[in-house]
């Protein structure tokens, strides 16, 4: 094996993705990232197919990253961190690689992951959309709540890895799983949202489809539509939610590198 030296830097980044990528390929992860994002979106496709008098159901986009994304998210990361820990972290141990480096590259993995669950729904509502273009919120801004989706609930994914190192499976996936849940179902009760990423992640999609956080249907003249386009709330909930990630990726690299547990 290529000794670290050979390889710094970006090269020993990518050689720990890639290595993440090939754990995952056949593995429960990917699998997860896709089919826990199917069920909904595919109950709009039928009904955009067998009764497009009822439009587009963006009910149900709601349901998916208030209820199963989270889970998914949590699931997922829960299992890429779990599986060197079943193997007593030997390969961590033992590729030649700053363990600061792997953890990043889980990281950037579970997050890969994330997006590629938020861009299946998109998928399978741009089918819909072209069954049933009446009431679509068109393509752009349903591809722009794909994103938005990934870099809010980006967060629970160095937050679940690093519980999941630390104390175990069921401490890092329901921790913050239940603390996403507890604040996005609360949203109506947090009066400044765009700084707290969780409950973020539930309102933010009103800005580009016509639901509410609740899962009602949204038309413009209400107050949280109106909202939206003053202040830059957006980009402020945006910025928050990396500034959290980028937080908790460094405090999981900083322990992951100084950790003895994994020895």
């Amino acid at each position: 094996m290529e000794s670290f030296p050979a390889r710094k830097g970006g090269s020993a980044f990518a050689s720990a993705f890639k290595a993440e990528i090939l754990k995952s390929k056949h593995g429960a992860p990917m699998r997860l990232a896709i089919a826990l994002a199917l069920p909904f979106p595919l109950l709009a496709l039928h009904v955009a197919l067998n009764a497009p008098q009822f439009g587009i159901q963006y009910s149900l986009w709601n349901y998916w990253y208030a209820l199963l994304m989270p889970i998914s998210i949590s699931l997922v990361a829960a299992t890429v961190a779990n599986a060197d820990a079943r193997m007593g972290n030997r390969g961590l141990l033992s590729c030649g690689i700053p363990l600061s480096y792997v953890w990043g590259a889980k990281v950037a993995w579970c997050l890969a992951l994330s997006l590629l669950s938020n861009l299946t729904v998109f998928i399978v509502y741009a089918a819909a959309s072209l069954a049933a273009p009446e009431g679509s919120a068109g393509m752009l801004p349903m591809l722009e709540t794909a994103f938005v989706l990934t870099v809010a609930s980006s967060w629970m994914v160095p937050a679940t890895l690093l519980l999941t190192m630390r104390a175990g499976m069921l401490a890092g996936a329901f921790v913050p799983l239940f603390m996403q849940l507890g604040l996005s179902f609360g949203w109506s009760a947090i009066p400044f949202w765009p700084l707290v990423p969780p409950t973020a992640t539930i309102v933010l999609p009103t800005a580009f489809l016509p639901v509410l956080p609740s899962g009602e249907p949204a038309s413009i003249g209400m107050a949280l539509v109106e909202s939206m386009g003053q202040g830059g709330v957006v980009a402020l909930a945006l910025v928050t939610a990396c500034a959290l990630t980028a937080a908790l990726a460094t405090a999981g690299a900083m322990w992951v590198s100084r950790s003895e547990e994994l020895r």
